[in-house]
C-alpha cells in the first residue's frame, strides 16, 4: 500500500509539465510496460521454478536476474520511444527475449532450445510484436483496434495456462513438442476449465482495455486541443503553474515593461489593398514579432488590428527585443511602404484574470500602461520611444538617443522621453 502511494504521489507531484500530465511521465510509462507486458514472462517462470524446487534455489540461479534485466531494458525502450511507432513496437517486444536468449547461450550452450519455457518465450514474444506493431498501425481503426487489443489480452492470459502445461509436462518427464500431449492435458476437465475461464477472462479484459483506450485517447485528444487552445492566449509556464495554483491567475500588483508597437501608415494602406493580401501581410507580421518576443521572454503578445502588445519582466529585455523587432520587420514590411513605431514604459500595473463571470482575459491595467500607449503613438516611422522610468534601468544603454519633452493625454505634466535613434550610415 505504502509503495503505491509513493508512486501515485511521484506520478502527480506538482513538478509534473502539462505534456506529461496528459501523455505520462517517463516513469510511469515505463512502469506500465514492465507490469502489463515486459515481466509477465519472467513472474510466470519464477512461479514456475520457485513452485517446483524452493525460493532459494530458484535466486541462486544467475539466468534468472537476466531474465528480468532483460525485461526491464525491454520496457525501458517501448515506456520511453519517442515516436512509438510500429516499427518500435515490433523490434521493442523482441528485445527481452532477444537479451536473455544471447546472455542464456552464453551460459548454456545448445541445451538453451532444449527447454520447452524457452520456446514459449520466444513464441509469446514474437506475438506480443507482431500484436504490438498491428495496434500502432490501427490506432484510428476502431474495430480493428479493438480486435487486436482483444488479441493482445487473449496472449497475455494464455501464457498462464501455457506456463502451467509446461509445467506438468516437466514434472511427468514429458516433452511439450510430443503431439499427444496437448490432447492428454486437455481431456482433464479441470484443465478445460482453467484453459477456457482463462482465454474467456482475457476476452472480458481486453473488452474493458478497448473501452479504456478508446477513453483515454479521447481525452488526449481532447486535453491536446484544450492546451492547444489555451497556449494562444496564455503563456505555457503560466498555464502549467496556474494548475497547482489557481492564484497565479488572480489579481496582483507587479511591475512590468510593457511594449507597444503599431504599423505606421497601415490603415490608409489597407483601405486600398485587397483583404485578403492584409491578412496574409498581418500573418507574417504576427508570425515574425511572436518569435522574437518569445525568444526574448516576453509575455504572450496581444494582437489588436496592426497593433501588438506585450510585457516583460525587465526594461533590458524589453527593449533588446524592441530593436530586433524593428531590424526584423523592416525587410517585412517595406515593400508596402510601411514601417514600426515603438513604445516602452516601465511601471506597476495589474496584471491577472479580468471580464465578467462568463468572460475572462488574462490582462494587464495601470497608468504605466496608458503611458506606453502614449509613447508609441508618438514614436515616428522606425523609431523607438522609451519612458525615462525604463531608460534608468537598462544595463545596456543605447549610444544614439534623442531627448523629447512629450505632452501625451491624460498627462497635465509633460512626459521625459527618449527616443532611440537608427544606426548611423556607415555604422
Amino acid at each position: 500500500m505504502t509503495a503505491h502511494m509513493s508512486l501515485s504521489q511521484n506520478l502527480t507531484r506538482p513538478t509534473l509539465s502539462l505534456q506529461e500530465r496528459i501523455e505520462g511521465t517517463k516513469l510511469s510509462r515505463v512502469f506500465a510496460e514492465f507490469v502489463s507486458t515486459s515481466a509477465l514472462f519472467p513472474i510466470l517462470d519464477a512461479i514456475r521454478v520457485i513452485t517446483a524446487t524452493d525460493l532459494k534455489s530458484y535466486l541462486a540461479e544467475p539466468v534468472h536476474y537476466i531474465l528480468f534485466g532483460a525485461a526491464f531494458f525491454q520496457a525501458w525502450f517501448l515506456g520511453t520511444a519517442k515516436q512509438n511507432s510500429w516499427q518500435e513496437r515490433f523490434v521493442g517486444n523482441l528485445l527481452g527475449f532477444s537479451l536473455y536468449a544471447i546472455f542464456d547461450m552464453v551460459i548454456e550452450g545448445p541445451d538453451f532450445f532444449s527447454a520447452s519455457y524457452h520456446w514459449l518465450f520466444g513464441i509469446f514474444s514474437l506475438m506480443m510484436a507482431i500484436l504490438g506493431a498491428a495496434q500502432v498501425l490501427a490506432d484510428n481503426r476502431p474495430g480493428w483496434s479493438t480486435v487486436i487489443t482483444l488479441l493482445l489480452n487473449a496472449t497475455k492470459v494464455a501464457l498462464f495456462p501455457a506456463m502451467y502445461f509446461i509445467a506438468e509436462q516437466e514434472l511427468a518427464g514429458a516433452s511439450m513438442l510430443d503431439g499427444g500431449a496437448w490432447q492428454e492435458f486437455m481431456s482433464n476437465n479441470g484443465h478445460q476449465f482453467i484453459v477456457v475461464g482463462i482465454l474467456f477472462f482475457g476476452v472480458l479484459l481486453g473488452l474493458a482495455e478497448a473501452q479504456r483506450i478508446n477513453t483515454a485517447g479521447q481525452l488526449r485528444y481532447l486535453a491536446n486541443r484544450l492546451k492547444k487552445y489555451s497556449e494562444w492566449s496564455l503563456d505555457p509556464g503560466l498555464i502549467e503553474t496556474s494548475i497547482d495554483n489557481p492564484n497565479k491567475l488572480a489579481l496582483q500588483r507587479v511591475e512590468k515593461t510593457m511594449l507597444f508597437m503599431d504599423i505606421r501608415g497601415f490603415t490608409a494602406w489597407s483601405e486600398k489593398a485587397d483583404p485578403q493580401a492584409v491578412v496574409d501581410m498581418l500573418n507574417k507580421f504576427y508570425n515574425a514579432a511572436d518569435k522574437i518576443i518569445r525568444r526574448h521572454n516576453g509575455h504572450k503578445p496581444n494582437f489588436t488590428a496592426d497593433e501588438i502588445m506585450t510585457r516583460f519582466a525587465d526594461a533590458q529585455s524589453a527593449l533588446d527585443t524592441a530593436q530586433e523587432l524593428q531590424q526584423a520587420l523592416t525587410p517585412l514590411l517595406s515593400p508596402f511602404n510601411l514601417k514600426v513605431g515603438i513604445g516602452l514604459n516601465t511601471g506597476e500595473v495589474i496584471e491577472g484574470l479580468m471580464g465578467s463571470s462568463s468572460t475572462r482575459k488574462y490582462d494587464i491595467i495601470g497608468d504605466a500602461v496608458n503611458t506606453a500607449k502614449r509613447l508609441e503613438s508618438s514614436a515616428g516611422r522606425g523609431e523607438i520611444v522609451m519612458s525615462a522610468a525604463t531608460y534608468q534601468m537598462l544595463t545596456r544603454r543605447p549610444k544614439r538617443i534623442a531627448l523629447r519633452s512629450l505632452q501625451v493625454k491624460g498627462k497635465s505634466e509633460k512626459l521625459e522621453a527618449i527616443a532611440v535613434l537608427p544606426p548611423a550610415a556607415g555604422v
